[in-house]
């Protein structure tokens, strides 16, 4: 679980950040939450962005990938563009969380 402090310094870190994934109008799928498995392995901080005719909202989205993701934290939506984060398991982090 990410304090609010945490969340507010990965928000900025991941302003910068373009979507690596489009979630679209058939909702996540097990290919999308297994791509974006590896994905966070590599990158750690990620966005999405889902269809704005999508047939799920953000929420659902959101909820469905942190379920299929083992260890993804979701840290933000704003619109239709989602922020998750894991920290690498197998490398040193890029983005230390401040305590």
């Amino acid at each position: 679980m990410l304090t609010s402090k945490q969340r507010q310094f990965l928000k900025a870190q991941a302003h910068k950040l373009k979507p690596v994934m489009h979630v679209g109008k058939g909702g996540v799928t097990p290919a999308q939450a297994a791509e974006l498995d590896v994905m966070v392995d590599s990158l750690e901080l990620v966005k999405v962005k889902i269809n704005p005719n999508s047939f799920e909202d953000e929420d659902t989205a959101a909820k469905a990938l942190c379920a299929s993701v083992p260890g993804l934290e979701h840290v933000w939506t704003i619109g239709h563009t989602m922020l998750f984060f894991r920290s690498s398991r197998t490398h040193d982090t890029r983005y230390p969380l401040p305590s």
